[in-house]
């Protein structure tokens, strides 16, 4: 199943996909789904960062809270059955809840986080394929160290340890349609950056 979750970053939003089984509006990004015209299967948050009236099956919680509102939605998502998580607000705006939403991708590595010119998710042990997107750089960084091989790319490697503290896979390119990347050990952030 194919959850949409909308949240609340400031940046705008991009072109939001059609075929979500489910959709979660977060907080604030209740009103950007309004102003697309799309009617949320599910609404939360703590609603500091929404001016409008509250619908009354919003599902409220405290400002004052241990976890963030993105948090929620996505716990909602996984209790609906996702399989696959595409969550668009969620990066830029506060660096902060940027960095701590990249972060929940190690507890959900269904999700995949979108933004205007990006796309960033989790690749765990494993072949991964990436399809080309054209005008985009790709890059893989490891979560904090990772043994990893990639192809049908600029740069290639095989079977090479990288480090978070180093910027040797940041900027690549596709050199054919899909990109091949094998995660030997560890985690890999993947990032599809608009150049």
């Amino acid at each position: 199943m194919r959850v949409l979750i909308v949240a609340a970053s400031p940046d705008p939003v991009p072109d939001l996909p059609h075929d979500a089984d489910v959709i979660i509006g977060v907080d604030g990004g209740y009103q950007v789904l309004l102003d697309k015209g799309i009617t949320p299967d599910l609404i939360v948050g703590d609603f500091d960062s929404f001016t409008g009236t509250v619908p009354a099956d919003a599902v409220r919680y405290p400002s004052e809270k241990d976890v963030t509102d993105l948090e929620i939605a996505l716990e909602a998502a996984r209790e609906r059955g996702a399989s696959e998580i595409e969550v668009y607000g969620a990066l830029g705006g506060r660096l902060d809840m940027t960095l701590g939403n990249i972060g929940l991708l190690e507890a959900y590595p269904e999700m995949r986080l979108h933004a205007v010119g990006q796309e960033v998710f989790l690749a765990t042990e494993g072949e991964h394929w990436i399809e080309r997107k054209e005008n985009h750089y790709l890059s893989f960084i490891p979560w904090k160290e990772a043994t990893l091989s990639i192809a049908g790319v600029k740069y290639p490697l095989r079977h090479r340890a990288v480090f978070s503290h180093e910027a040797l896979t940041i900027s690549n390119e596709w050199s054919a349609d899909v990109a091949e990347l094998k995660v030997h050990r560890g985690k890999v952030l993947v990032m599809l950056i608009k150049k």
